[in-house]
């Protein structure tokens, strides 16, 4: 029963959150097209956010329920206790960190902490990496964009037209 429930759940694991992650990705791009040009909000998709709660809810059931008879080792426990923070992270950030912009006003919520609010003349540097978009204000980093995020392909668009 141990083997089976090592070998059968990470792969049930791998393959929900393949397809998971390809439904998501679809839905950004869908929503990415719909945007209005002069008021529109960056954030993590909601997808992402259910996507995480669902990993979430099976490493807890995994975690409370993994444990009743003969109980995992301490590592297997740590290991899943550690994802799960990690995870709680995940949704926290994917449900309340986001950029509003709403003509020239730049509104950053971050995911622990108080909103945060600019222009866009403000901005003295954007730097485009492979993780993400990084938005500079008065020298230092003043928040990243997610380089899939809804959105942060038209906020770049509209910094170089204003620059």
């Amino acid at each position: 029963m141990d083997t089976l429930l090592t070998v059968v759940t990470p792969l049930l694991i791998a393959v929900l959150g393949i397809m998971l992650f390809t439904l998501a990705r679809r839905d950004n791009k869908r929503k990415n097209e719909q945007l209005n040009r002069c008021a529109f909000i960056i954030r993590s998709s909601y997808s992402w956010g259910v996507i995480m709660i669902i990993i979430e809810v099976l490493l807890g059931s995994l975690l409370v329920f993994g444990n009743i008879g003969e109980p995992f080792s301490i590592g297997i426990n740590i290991a899943l206790s550690i994802f799960l923070l990690i995870f709680g992270f995940g949704i926290l950030q994917a449900f309340r960190e986001k950029v509003a912009v709403n003509g020239d006003n730049i509104v950053y919520t971050p995911t622990i902490g108080k909103k945060q609010e600019y222009v866009f003349s403000d901005i003295e540097k954007l730097e485009s990496k492979r993780t993400g978009v990084y938005i500079y204000v008065r020298g230092k980093k003043a928040f990243t964009l997610d380089p899939s995020g809804i959105g942060t392909a038209l906020f770049v668009e509209i910094y170089k037209t204003r620059k």
